[in-house]
């Protein structure tokens, strides 16, 4: 949108805005705020503008601070702290979620439960998605996953873009436990479940669109100039209305035929409460499971495929990998769950590639229920806050050398994982009462892959013409996006054994 524009709404809002109370207390340090507009222009719009913040906290020598824009209150906290003592202590105060104008409101998704606000529809779909998926029963969707997994291994080989590979492995596996379709049942539904994730992925992150900040653009005309943003909603309101009714009716029509599959929307289906109101329950359950479907794919993705540039770029790391892989499977063994105590470098490895490259490094914003005060700042009711997750697990006190790949720092000297050391699973999934429920699922399915891909393959370099090894790249999208995830890539996948081939199935690749 043209400044002039801007400029032209931000002098309409003028009569509208008021100026804060006083209080006792000072806000948390940040950069100067202008008239009217404070920190608009302060905040970070571009690509990864969670070292943005990080870089602003170092700046004003804060774990903690505020940025304002035309009456919005902004805090980011930029410690394992100050997360812990506002997030994780005060979770009844901190478990709302901004209005998202573009997300929510023009494109619909302000009823799924990872950008609700904390209220009944929300609790309603998390206890669906507990019982549904329930941490509590980790093996229920281990025969799922290591049957996708199987599948993972025979399609790698032959990818000339793993992270298309992975995307459509994971969406195939989290369609199967979502809506209890097959693989190629899944198919149809899968290109416009994609195109959704990364719309959504774009829409919410945070300052990417002026309306977000300045609400009243949402009234301004599809033709007008600089209103791209409204075509965009509209279409990538489609491919949500498309991602979540499409699944959810086809399953519907499975049950009533008597031939659906065991699914998490199954289960929700048949236990619909026919002495309350149908039609509240059943968007309860279209709007868990879209979340469910979500969630589920592109965390493993974006993980997976970090961890797969990690092993090209540390060629000794794999040997080891191998190396206990080998003193633990026989040959042309693959390994299953029950192998996990056995392995704990490959557990090392997992944690590893979460620390290194989170999913979603700012997390999923909150919001302030009620005014606070830490540490003698004054948090302000509604204020928006984010948890620079990427500045948490990038602390050199917790993480010696933060910035490389190194899978030894979860060992003691028994070789086993070091409870000592801090799980950064407990950063990457959420904070206080918006823990992602699905987190177990995640872990477990890149625990599996992480534990098959290698034992079965060495992952090389490709090669150019003259068959030399190419130099490994390693680059990740710029955004603006939601979500941490590598850009597509290519490298081989050279099987270990000839046993390897003969349990998979597939003879000479």
């Amino acid at each position: 949108m043209s400044y002039a524009i801007l400029v032209l709404f931000i002098v309409s809002l003028f009569i509208l805005y008021t100026r804060r109370k006083s209080r006792q207390y000072p806000l948390p340090p940040g950069p100067r705020k202008l008239p009217i507009v404070e920190n608009l222009f302060d905040i970070p719009t571009g690509g990864f503008i969670w070292l943005d913040y990080a870089k602003l906290c170092q700046k004003y020598n804060s774990d903690i601070i505020h940025l304002g824009a035309l009456g919005n209150s902004i805090i980011i906290l930029n410690s394992a702290k100050t997360v812990s003592d506002i997030l994780e202590k005060r979770p009844l105060v901190s478990a709302g979620r901004p209005p998202a104008t573009m997300l929510g409101e023009l494109m619909g998704w302000g009823g799924a439960v990872i950008f609700r606000s904390f209220d009944d529809f929300c609790k309603a779909q998390r206890r669906m998605i507990s019982q549904g998926i329930p941490p509590t029963d980790p093996k229920r969707f281990h025969t799922k996953q290591i049957s996708a997994t199987h599948d993972l291994l025979r399609v790698l080989p032959q990818s000339d873009n793993v992270m298309r590979s992975l995307q459509i492995w994971a969406a195939e596996f989290i369609m199967d436990v979502t809506y209890g379709l097959d693989k190629e049942e899944a198919q149809k539904y899968l290109p416009t479940a994609l195109e959704a994730l990364d719309s959504m992925s774009e829409a919410g992150t945070p300052g990417a669109f002026y309306v977000d900040q300045i609400p009243i653009l949402k009234y301004v005309p599809e033709w007008f100039p600089g209103a791209g943003f409204k075509r965009k909603a509209r279409e990538w309101s489609d491919l949500r209305i498309r991602m979540t009714e499409t699944p959810f009716n086809a399953t519907k029509e499975r049950m009533a035929k008597g031939i659906a599959k065991p699914s998490f929307t199954l289960t929700a289906l048949e236990q619909l409460n026919e002495t309350q109101d149908s039609t509240n329950q059943i968007e309860v359950i279209k709007n868990a499971s879209v979340a469910v479907y979500g969630g589920g794919s592109d965390t493993i993705v974006a993980t997976l495929g970090s961890l797969i540039i990690c092993m090209l770029m540390n060629p000794e790391i794999q040997s080891k990998a191998h190396e206990q892989l080998q003193k633990v499977l026989g040959p042309g063994d693959l390994p299953t769950f029950s192998d996990e105590p056995s392995l704990p470098y490959i557990t090392a490895i997992a944690l590893e590639a979460v620390r290194l490259h989170p999913v979603t490094p700012l997390g999923f914003p909150h919001t302030l229920s009620q005014d606070e005060i830490y540490d003698g700042y004054f948090l302000p009711k509604d204020s928006i806050i984010m948890p620079n997750v990427w500045s948490i697990l990038h602390n050199e006190e917790d993480y010696p050398e933060p910035y490389q790949f190194k899978p030894e720092r979860y060992l003691g000297t028994d070789g086993r994982i070091d409870p000592k050391v801090k799980d950064p699973t407990t950063a990457a999934f959420g904070f206080g009462r918006r823990v992602c429920l699905g987190k177990h699922i995640a872990l477990a399915s890149l625990w599996i892959s992480v534990a098959s891909i290698l034992t079965c393959y060495t992952i090389e370099p490709e090669l150019d013409e003259d068959g030399k090894p190419m130099k490994p790249r390693a680059e990740w999208y710029p955004g603006p996006t939601l979500f941490n995830h590598p850009l597509p890539f290519k490298c081989r996948f050279v099987p270990r054994s000839k046993d390897i081939e003969t349990s998979l199935g597939v003879g000479a690749m």
